[in-house]
């Protein structure tokens, strides 16, 4: 399990700090893995994914910058403190302009049994007091009796290792996927590492059969062949196993990667798995996918009102692609000559796209959804979902949070909306304000961080033109004004 650890802070910019993020805080992504050391016991690996734009930056050389974060992470049994670890790890150089995440890769010997992880991160650079302290549950496994595997570790780079390092294992340096229950649509191969522990008890320097492949979590979990590895392998008592997996024609749905092992016998002597969500590449399923009978026998066949039909087309328009869109407003706009069955084949080939597994249940998740866009931002002549809040909660879910200011002094009454996590972009913000004064529909103003979404860097001034009509093509921050608060919500919501 991923965790996201949070904590926002009044941002600071002065000559001796540059803080590039309108947000800054320490944030990061916390994962962990088991793995053991024979005659020892088990070493728990901590990864921490920071995003460099939520921490304060120092110019490091012309034309660069990078922060620092104070890490520490400490290992509980009820008041006692087991074991702890407290560094300072620096980012790397980089553009301001082109920032990169960085990572932090630790490992703790620790004896089998229950814990409280808690993290605490200082970030060094910043002006002002920034600790984030954040705390779970953790149970470390004890070795087993016979054929075990470690933990199935993703990971998102690998090479051979030339100077032994906190990521290096097995003679490979290997980067950590930090979010590792989630295959985005873009990736087109799988990379994981795992090691076998007590092969040596089916003989020594005996051969066996290391298995790999990626299968369906639900149903009759059916193997995906295109992705089956299989290696022989030496007893010993650790094996180390790095493998990759070809994911370009993987659908939509829910898998699991497993790793089993067999003996001569081809008996199985052990298994594990790991639980993956893929959504597929946008137009990975196409209509010469889905023939008529398959249509025929669906679920969709059981919507046979062609203009409700096309009704819920339109509403798909939110989460569809540019070539989902362009068919939906064109090919299919004429309900009069287009036949029951052409909407029936679109609707189930997209949702045969996003979720081959489960196509129907899919569908079902999101109509609650537009039901409740519809019920909440409807207005006398749009649906809910096509406003634009209702078009972003269906694209992006519900945010953790709204600030709305309906009667803030000289500004339009607007809304800020926040995720912590909107597709794969971080701590977002959407501003929508309402410019014709309705109370009824917010245009959307304003996106942080997400390419194809509306930036405006004159957001603050144009959410201010109720009292300031004027705005030059050069102007960027809004001003001063009784009863403004624009600036504390937008960096600090709450």
């Amino acid at each position: 399990m991923t965790i996201n650890i949070l904590k926002l802070f009044l941002g600071f910019f002065s000559a001796a700090f540059l803080t590039l993020s309108s947000f800054a805080a320490p944030f990061a992504v916390f994962n962990h893995k088991t793995f053991f050391i024979p005659g020892q016991g088990p070493v728990v690996e901590t990864y921490l994914d920071f995003q460099a734009r939520s921490i304060a930056l120092r110019e490091s050389e012309p034309g660069l910058v990078k922060g620092v974060v104070e890490i520490t992470i400490l290992f509980r049994q009820g008041e006692e403190i087991i074991k702890f670890g407290k560094k300072t790890l620096e980012s790397p150089s980089m553009p301001y302009n082109d920032l990169v995440d960085f990572l932090d890769v630790q490992r703790f010997s620790l004896n089998a049994g229950k814990y409280v992880v808690e993290i605490t991160l200082k970030d060094l650079y910043a002006s002002e007091n920034t600790t984030t302290t954040f705390e779970m549950d953790l149970l470390v496994p004890a070795p087993k009796e016979g054929v075990y595997f470690s933990d199935i570790q993703l990971v998102s780079a690998f090479k051979k290792t030339d100077t032994p390092n906190e990521f290096s294992k097995s003679g490979y340096d290997l980067l950590p996927m930090v979010s590792d229950d989630f295959l985005n649509a873009e990736m087109q191969e799988l990379v994981a590492y795992c090691e076998v522990y007590g092969t040596e008890l089916m003989g020594k320097d005996e051969m066996f059969l290391l298995s790999a492949h990626l299968e369906a979590a639900t149903g009759s979990a059916q193997v995906i062949e295109s992705t089956r590895k299989m290696e022989r392998k030496k007893t010993a008592q650790v094996v180390p196993y790095l493998g990759k997996f070809a994911l370009g024609d993987l659908g939509s749905g829910d898998y699991n990667l497993v790793f089993e092992v067999r003996n001569k016998q081809n008996e199985l002597m052990s298994r594990t798995a790991h639980p993956l969500k893929r959504i597929a590449p946008a137009g990975a399923a196409t209509g010469a996918d889905v023939n008529a009978e398959m249509v025929a026998v669906s679920w969709v066949n059981r919507y046979n009102n062609k203009r409700e039909l096309y009704e819920h087309i339109r509403s798909l328009r939110p989460i569809s692609n540019d070539k989902e869109i362009f068919t939906a407003e064109n090919t299919l706009i004429n309900i009069d000559a287009n036949e029951l069955s052409i909407y029936q084949h679109y609707f189930y080939t997209f949702w045969q796209g996003r979720d081959a597994n489960d196509s129907e249940g899919a569908w079902l998740v999101y109509l609650e959804k537009v039901r409740f866009v519809n019920e909440k931002f409807a207005t006398r002549n749009k649906k809910g979902y096509e406003t634009d809040r209702g078009r972003v909660y269906l694209r992006y879910g519900a945010p953790v949070d709204i600030v709305d200011r309906a009667n803030e002094p000289n500004s339009y009454p607007y809304q800020i909306w926040r995720y912590y996590k909107a597709d794969k972009w971080n701590n977002v913000r959407f501003v929508f304000y309402d410019p014709r004064l309705t109370r009824a529909d917010y245009d959307l103003l304003h996106c942080e961080y997400i390419p194809g979404e509306l930036s405006n860097p004159q957001w603050k001034l144009m959410l201010q033109q109720r009292s300031t009509p004027v705005i030059g093509v050069d102007d960027r921050e809004g001003t001063d004004h009784f009863g403004g608060r624009v600036d504390d919500y937008f960096e600090n919501p709450r």
